[in-house]
């Protein structure tokens, strides 16, 4: 049977981000059928051979690595959060990781983890910086107003998992109820001040967010959701946001990015934008204080990195 070629699906994903990364992975794909493979369901997968490209966020069941021998993987964009560490880097989970290297890495916080385990490693950044804002607008067009994506949301207090039962879960959904005011105070002044900073230009700016319910909409919903936002940022004049992928989208596409950091202090966090400093612009809100409003210059991607993704990835979909 002919070996498919196979992006990460998501089927319980909040996070539009998540399907901007399988979209920046199909493009490698071109014309060819395209499979969608549970990122956290990889384990289970029975069907044909298929040549899945692992770039994205490892990962929200981590027992359930490593994959299935059916799976023939690419490691490029990889990031292994601190949540997961403890249970896929098991001598099976790494031996496995081992087998496939050398391993791409979004970020260095998961090159220098998965070097610290005697695992080959390169630094890729991500892939959809291998995005082409062309593919997304029409006749070169216009550049109009500020698109403003999810800023400050991890500010906000965070509910547990319902999915998730025990003492421990207890105590955290009872500590984030005590923490509720005090983060929304906090979020709110550092909502005044980006509002503040806005204020002082004539742009029309437009809001969304990043996330969207998963139990409201169905994995098609959300990705033709994904595809929608990252036409917005290829029209937009500047970016404002404090999601990645909406960050290293707009630098694809030369589009100015103002990045903000508040929130992501926590180490599950900032692992995730160890290396990235060369991207984008990183301020926090209260650096934006008293701050002349200016569009920064737009980011260009290395050439390293784009040559790096089209070597990997045409030698890898090569029948």
């Amino acid at each position: 049977m002919k070996t498919k070629a196979a992006v990460l699906g998501y089927s319980n994903s909040n996070n539009l981000g998540d399907f901007i990364q399988s979209i920046a992975a199909s493009q490698w794909i071109g014309s060819k059928e395209v499979l969608s493979i549970d990122r956290d369901q990889l384990h289970r997968y029975n069907g044909p051979k298929a040549k899945l490209i692992m770039n994205g966020w490892f990962m929200e069941e981590p027992q359930n690595w490593p994959p299935s021998d059916q799976i023939i993987p690419l490691f490029t964009s990889f990031h292994l959060n601190p949540t997961a560490e403890k249970e896929m880097l098991t001598p099976k989970g790494i031996r496995y990781i081992k087998t496939n290297e050398p391993i791409g890495c979004r970020d260095l916080y998961t090159q220098n983890t998965l070097k610290n385990h005697g695992i080959q490693t390169y630094f890729s950044g991500c892939l959809t910086l291998s995005l082409k804002r062309e593919s997304f607008i029409k006749n070169n067009q216009e550049r109009k107003g500020i698109l403003v994506i999810s800023p400050l949301e991890r500010l906000l207090p965070q509910q547990e998992s319902p999915k998730k039962s025990g003492l421990k879960y207890q105590f955290l959904s009872m500590l984030q109820l005590i923490k509720q005011p005090i983060k929304r105070a906090i979020y709110g002044k550092a909502m005044k001040i980006l509002q503040a900073y806005l204020s002082q230009t004539d742009e029309e700016i437009q809001y969304c967010s990043q996330l969207i319910d998963p139990e409201v909409h169905t994995e098609k919903e959300r990705k033709d959701a994904a595809l929608v936002q990252l036409k917005g940022i290829a029209k937009a004049k500047l970016v404002v946001t404090s999601r990645i992928h909406s960050a290293l989208p707009a630098v694809a596409f030369g589009t100015p990015v103002l990045f903000l950091s508040d929130g992501l202090e926590h180490p599950n966090q900032k692992s995730r934008l160890q290396g990235m400093e060369s991207f984008f612009m990183s301020l926090t809100s209260r650096e934006l204080e008293n701050k002349q409003f200016e569009i920064p210059e737009p980011k260009t991607v290395s050439k390293d990195i784009l040559d790096r993704f089209k070597k990997e990835l045409s030698a890898f979909l090569k029948e």
